[in-house]
Protein backbone atom coordinates (compact mmCIF):
# COMPACT_ATOMS: atom_id res chain seq x y z
CA UNK A 1 0.00 0.00 0.00
CA UNK A 2 1.24 3.47 -0.87
CA UNK A 3 1.47 6.03 1.94
CA UNK A 4 1.51 9.80 1.54
CA UNK A 5 2.68 12.73 3.68
CA UNK A 6 2.52 12.19 7.44
CA UNK A 7 1.25 8.62 6.97
CA UNK A 8 4.80 7.70 5.92
CA UNK A 9 5.80 8.01 9.60
CA UNK A 10 4.10 4.66 10.12
CA UNK A 11 6.68 3.03 7.82
CA UNK A 12 10.00 4.70 8.75
CA UNK A 13 11.25 6.61 11.82
CA UNK A 14 12.47 9.72 9.96
CA UNK A 15 10.68 13.08 10.25
CA UNK A 16 10.65 16.51 8.59
CA UNK A 17 12.81 18.45 7.77
CA UNK A 18 15.07 15.54 6.75
CA UNK A 19 12.18 13.34 5.62
CA UNK A 20 11.12 14.96 2.36
CA UNK A 21 9.43 11.93 0.74
CA UNK A 22 5.97 12.69 -0.63
CA UNK A 23 5.01 9.04 -1.01
CA UNK A 24 6.37 5.65 -0.02
CA UNK A 25 5.26 2.19 -1.09
CA UNK A 26 6.71 -0.95 0.48
CA UNK A 27 6.64 -4.48 -0.89
CA UNK A 28 8.51 -7.69 -0.12
CA UNK A 29 12.16 -6.60 -0.09
CA UNK A 30 11.47 -3.52 -2.23
CA UNK A 31 10.37 0.05 -1.63
CA UNK A 32 9.53 2.90 -3.98
CA UNK A 33 9.25 6.56 -3.07
CA UNK A 34 8.64 9.87 -4.76
CA UNK A 35 9.70 13.44 -4.06
CA UNK A 36 7.98 16.31 -5.86
CA UNK A 37 10.32 19.30 -5.67
CA UNK A 38 8.35 22.49 -5.09
CA UNK A 39 9.82 25.97 -5.51
CA UNK A 40 9.22 26.83 -1.84
CA UNK A 41 11.23 23.90 -0.40
CA UNK A 42 13.30 25.12 2.58
CA UNK A 43 16.62 23.94 1.09
CA UNK A 44 16.22 25.83 -2.20
CA UNK A 45 16.52 29.15 -0.31
CA UNK A 46 20.15 28.34 0.52
CA UNK A 47 21.20 25.79 -2.13
CA UNK A 48 21.67 27.88 -4.33
CA UNK A 49 19.83 31.23 -4.50
CA UNK A 50 19.05 32.00 -8.12
CA UNK A 51 20.04 28.47 -9.24
CA UNK A 52 18.33 26.08 -6.80
CA UNK A 53 19.24 22.38 -6.85
CA UNK A 54 18.41 19.50 -4.55
CA UNK A 55 21.36 18.99 -2.17
CA UNK A 56 23.15 15.70 -2.76
CA UNK A 57 22.97 14.98 0.97
CA UNK A 58 19.15 15.19 0.96
CA UNK A 59 18.92 12.92 -2.08
CA UNK A 60 21.21 10.41 -0.35
CA UNK A 61 19.17 10.69 2.85
CA UNK A 62 15.95 10.12 0.91
CA UNK A 63 17.46 7.08 -0.77
CA UNK A 64 18.59 5.60 2.55
CA UNK A 65 15.14 6.25 4.06
CA UNK A 66 13.52 4.44 1.15
CA UNK A 67 15.97 1.56 1.57
CA UNK A 68 15.29 1.31 5.31
CA UNK A 69 11.61 0.68 4.53
CA UNK A 70 12.63 -2.60 2.85
CA UNK A 71 13.61 -4.19 6.18
CA UNK A 72 12.25 -2.11 9.10
CA UNK A 73 9.18 -3.47 10.82
CA UNK A 74 7.26 -0.99 12.99
CA UNK A 75 6.15 -2.19 16.42
CA UNK A 76 3.36 -0.89 18.63
CA UNK A 77 4.98 0.57 21.73
CA UNK A 78 4.03 2.63 24.76
CA UNK A 79 4.40 5.85 22.75
CA UNK A 80 2.70 4.63 19.58
CA UNK A 81 4.64 3.21 16.65
CA UNK A 82 8.28 2.47 17.43
CA UNK A 83 11.18 1.36 15.25
CA UNK A 84 14.64 -0.04 15.63
CA UNK A 85 16.91 2.72 14.35
CA UNK A 86 18.85 1.98 11.16
CA UNK A 87 22.40 3.31 10.94
CA UNK A 88 24.23 3.67 7.63
CA UNK A 89 27.30 1.44 7.68
CA UNK A 90 28.41 1.91 4.09
CA UNK A 91 27.39 3.78 0.95
CA UNK A 92 29.20 3.49 -2.30
CA UNK A 93 30.12 3.72 -4.92
CA UNK A 94 27.99 6.77 -5.71
CA UNK A 95 27.25 7.50 -9.35
CA UNK A 96 25.42 10.79 -9.98
CA UNK A 97 24.66 11.91 -13.52
CA UNK A 98 22.24 14.87 -13.13
CA UNK A 99 20.98 17.36 -10.57
CA UNK A 100 17.33 18.14 -9.82
CA UNK A 101 15.53 21.37 -9.02
CA UNK A 102 12.12 22.97 -8.56
CA UNK A 103 9.40 21.28 -10.61
CA UNK A 104 11.25 17.96 -10.90
CA UNK A 105 9.83 14.66 -9.65
CA UNK A 106 12.31 12.20 -8.14
CA UNK A 107 11.47 8.48 -8.07
CA UNK A 108 13.54 6.24 -5.84
CA UNK A 109 13.63 2.45 -6.11
CA UNK A 110 15.24 0.40 -3.33
CA UNK A 111 15.94 -3.31 -3.38
CA UNK A 112 16.99 -5.39 -0.38
CA UNK A 113 19.52 -8.03 -1.40
CA UNK A 114 20.05 -9.54 2.06
CA UNK A 115 19.11 -9.03 5.72
CA UNK A 116 20.94 -11.15 8.26
CA UNK A 117 21.62 -10.52 11.95
CA UNK A 118 20.38 -6.94 11.70
CA UNK A 119 22.58 -6.06 8.70
CA UNK A 120 20.79 -5.02 5.49
CA UNK A 121 22.49 -4.86 2.08
CA UNK A 122 20.97 -3.55 -1.10
CA UNK A 123 20.86 -1.02 -3.90
CA UNK A 124 18.99 2.24 -4.50
CA UNK A 125 18.39 4.03 -7.76
CA UNK A 126 16.95 7.52 -8.27
CA UNK A 127 15.30 8.77 -11.45
CA UNK A 128 14.20 12.27 -12.50
CA UNK A 129 10.79 12.88 -14.05
CA UNK A 130 10.04 10.18 -16.66
CA UNK A 131 13.64 9.64 -17.78
CA UNK A 132 14.47 5.91 -17.66
CA UNK A 133 18.16 6.70 -17.07
CA UNK A 134 19.08 6.99 -13.38
CA UNK A 135 20.39 10.23 -11.94
CA UNK A 136 22.01 8.38 -9.03
CA UNK A 137 22.76 4.81 -8.01
CA UNK A 138 24.20 3.58 -4.72
CA UNK A 139 25.03 0.36 -2.97
CA UNK A 140 24.12 0.54 0.71
CA UNK A 141 24.68 -1.35 3.93
CA UNK A 142 22.55 -0.46 6.95
CA UNK A 143 22.77 -1.92 10.44
CA UNK A 144 20.20 -1.77 13.18
CA UNK A 145 21.62 0.34 15.98
CA UNK A 146 21.26 -2.60 18.38
CA UNK A 147 23.62 -4.57 16.09
CA UNK A 148 26.15 -1.73 15.95
CA UNK A 149 26.61 -2.00 19.72
CA UNK A 150 27.28 -5.75 19.39
CA UNK A 151 29.83 -5.14 16.62
CA UNK A 152 31.99 -2.77 18.73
Amino acid sequence: MKKYGEDISGLIPNRYPLMILDSLEVGDGVANSEIILKEDEWFFKCHYPGNPILPLTLLLESMTQTFSATFLRPQNGENGIEFEIPVISSIGPIHMTQSAGPGDRIRIEAKLNSFRRGIAKGVCTAYKNDDPKPIMEIEIVDALRSQMVKMQ
